[in-house]
């Protein structure tokens, strides 16, 4: 499954995204997903990062798969992957992170 995500970035968003992706995932009986977050603007006097792998390893079950397509600076996914939480990572590339979730599959 995958997420295209873009226009202006506002609290609250990414807890939003998480439940959104969360009932998708369920309902299609997906466990892996991809984000894209290239499209998304910062608001000029955002502070911070955009929380999404939190409220992801929070929202999700941990079979789930996601791939976070975007800039570093942006997102929040330095946290290493934690047990009972679903595997989250950043990349620049979505070709990577695709290469990722096959890997992925292969492991589980």
């Amino acid at each position: 499954m995958r997420f295209d995500v873009e226009g202006r970035w506002q609290n609250g968003d990414a807890l939003k995204l998480a439940y959104m992706i969360k009932a998708a995932a369920a309902r299609l009986k997906l466990d892996s997903v991809i984000i894209d977050l290239r499209r998304v603007v910062t608001p000029p006097d955002a502070q911070g990062k955009f929380l999404i792998c939190d409220r992801l390893r929070r929202a999700l079950t941990m079979n789930t798969r996601v791939g976070v397509v975007a800039l570093p600076e942006l997102v929040d996914c330095e946290a290493p992957s934690l047990d009972q939480c679903p595997d989250v990572a950043r990349f620049d590339a979505e070709s990577e992170a695709l290469r990722w979730l096959d890997r992925q599959k292969v492991v589980h």
